[in-house]
């Protein structure tokens, strides 16, 4: 048995004693050189140990109990991880080691480095870096004419600032304060953004009507008249050919600007007619954001998509499916324990999981592997989440790929630091496996079949009659207007079955994971009464009948007395069980039924990508 073995096994024995793992850490002293390997080897050990008990069923081991296994581990011995009384006996039996206390390594250890110094400097100046936690994807020049051809449209840092810095603390302090902000008002006039005239006069259009909505939230039209002056300023930069989307809005009793970088201009053709998308990426800080992975509002402009929510939805949503026998993300984990829940959840999961494997291609391995370490780390963060709410403390949970460093300090000693050692390694092993560029292929296939969603919804805007109203959401909604004024939820659902059918129809890679993302808007309880609800009821059973199920049971629950989402599930298997060209055409065949007319086409224009050196 080596010296350092020998130190960590002395330092278990402490630790043991101590029944705490910290105590273990802090035994290891003597030897300087030895002292830093026998720390990596005992967290090393320590990490298995408690892979290797949380496998074996053991929910909330005693530290105690985990060091012994450790120490079994080491030694070579069985390592009775899922019984502690066989551990214990086991580790009773073993020798007790002591801990060398002759410097030998950090002899050894000068000699080297006073023979070696010269390549040590070589290896050191040569030596590769952490893998990194961030990809770059190759990306198209900057473009002035990116608003008519697609592309990458202008930037200017310092429009990025204003509308990042100065316009966000404008609407801070003026809704805090109207009178205060009079001088931050009239200092803003003054400035002017220096790409004409026409910009400047939007400008300070757009600052003259935050002021009068501060003054008058409640007249008529004043929301209005805020949002068109808002979005001509953006329209203006547009046309100097500048990437900004800017919309203005009252919520509650709040005045808001809210601002966003244009990172790309992407065309489809909708209906054999060009239809621009938008991909935001947001500039302000105001603390208020849309949840939706894209957004198409008449009032406001293009379709667009929120790229940082995408993001978000893949890392927490997509790539953990990618994990061998994982279910998908439906609803409330209490739900999903339910027979019917269950396997739906998981015939979604293998659908889902198939489709992301054949356009991920030869990274699907890798995407297997990233996925399961996303799992791991999201059970030990609900883990703290639970801990701290127990003692008043609030902790979100994490929604990025990796966990921020500064979190990860500032839990030090609030959350056990063996846990935080292996958040910190599955971290680095996602750094190693390229989780960065994976989770941006699995972000490009959402966001194309999120665009061809919104551009449904500018096409049927743009119709010059309305859509046709399905008698199936009719027996749910009643009828489209009341009292001669059109019906909220009705054009919501209405317009939600058009942009996810249509969505399902035109996916030529990715459809489950589409229709996946809208059972997951339907099967939640948080989410009923909203339109992708009702969307969600009307696409679910209409395709399942397509696919041949049997819906009568279904049809005869009364929706006002709520969804039966046991027997929608049981119906929805035969969908989530369809190969995709089968899913195609009764999505196809679904859309004929409902609305009376063939589906809208929607095509991806090709994107000529230049690599920038």
């Amino acid at each position: 048995m080596n010296r350092i073995t020998q130190t960590v096994l002395a330092a278990l024995r402490h630790g043991v004693s101590k029944d705490d793992d910290l105590a273990a850490r802090d035994a290891i002293k003597g030897d300087l050189v030895a002292r830093g390997r026998a720390k990596r080897k005992l967290g090393s050990a320590l990490v298995d140990a408690e892979l290797a008990v949380a496998n074996a069923g053991i929910a909330r081991p005693s530290r105690a109990h985990v060091q012994r296994v450790a120490a079994l581990a080491l030694t070579g011995h069985e390592l009775h991880a899922g019984d502690p009384d066989a551990a214990e006996a086991a580790y009773i039996q073993l020798p007790v080691s002591i801990a060398p206390t002759f410097p030998l390594y950090t002899l050894a250890t000068g000699v080297l480095v006073l023979a070696g110094a010269g390549a040590l400097a070589y290896a050191l100046t040569h030596r590769q870096g952490p893998a990194p936690r961030t990809w770059v994807a190759p990306t198209q020049p900057e473009s002035g004419t990116a608003y008519t051809t697609g592309g990458v449209p202008l930037h200017d840092p310092a429009i990025d600032k204003r509308l990042a810095e100065e316009v966000t603390n404008l609407v801070i302090a003026a809704n805090r304060d109207r009178a205060s902000s009079d001088s931050t008002l009239k200092a803003m006039r003054a400035e002017t953004f220096g790409h004409g005239a026409h910009v400047d006069q939007a400008w300070q259009a757009a600052l003259d009507a935050f002021s009068a909505a501060l003054l008058e939230r409640n007249a008529p039209n004043i929301e209005d008249h805020l949002r068109e002056a808002v979005r001509d300023f953006g329209e203006q930069l547009n046309t100097a050919g500048y990437g900004y989307f800017l919309e203005g809005r009252i919520k509650g009793t709040t005045v808001l600007v809210q601002s966003y970088r244009v990172e790309e201009v992407v065309f489809v053709t909708a209906g054999g007619k060009p239809r621009r998308v938008l991909s935001l990426n947001r500039l302000d800080r105001l603390n208020t954001a849309y949840a939706a992975l894209g957004l198409y509002n008449e009032d406001a402009g293009d379709p667009t998509l929120h790229l940082e929510r995408i993001a978000e939805y893949v890392a927490t949503s997509e790539l953990p499916t990618l994990a061998p026998n994982a279910m998908y993300p439906l609803a409330e984990d209490t739900w999903l324990a339910e027979p019917a829940a269950k396997a739906l959840a998981l015939a979604f999961g293998t659908a889902v999981r198939r489709e992301y494997a054949g356009a991920l291609g030869t990274d699907a391995d890798a995407g297997g592997k990233i996925a399961g370490l996303l799992a791991e780390r999201a059970e030990i963060i609900e883990g703290w989440r639970e801990h701290l709410e127990k003692k008043h403390i609030v902790f979100s949970s994490v929604d990025n790929l990796f966990v921020p460093v500064s979190l990860l300090d500032a839990l030090e000693g609030s959350v056990p630091h063996y846990q935080r050692v292996r958040v910190e390694a599955i971290d680095d092993s996602l750094a190693s496996l390229e989780a960065p560029r994976i989770h941006a292929r699995v972000h490009d296939l959402v966001a194309a079949t999120v665009r061809r969603h919104e551009a449904q919804h500018g096409f049927d805007f743009d119709r010059d009659t309305e859509l046709h109203y399905p008698d199936a959401l009719a027996e749910m909604l009643g009828p489209p207007e009341l009292d001669g004024n059109p019906s909220a939820i009705v054009a919501s659902a209405r317009a939600e079955l058009s942009g996810y059918l249509s969505q399902i129809i035109n996916d030529p890679a990715t459809p489950q994971a589409a229709l996946a993302h809208l059972a997951a808007n339907t099967f939640p309880r948080s989410r009923a009464g909203t339109g992708e609800f009702y969307a969600g009821i009307v696409v679910l059973e209409g395709l399942a009948k397509q696919l041949g199920a049997d819906t009568t049971l279904l049809a005869q629950s009364s929706w006002h007395r709520g969804l039966d989402r046991e027997r929608l599930a049981t119906l929805s298997l035969v969908i989530a069980n369809a190969p995709d060209a089968k899913l195609h055409e009764a999505a196809r065949a679904l859309w004929l039924e409902l609305f009376e007319e063939p589906p809208t086409e929607i095509i991806d224009v090709p994107r000529r990508v230049v690599v920038v050196k």
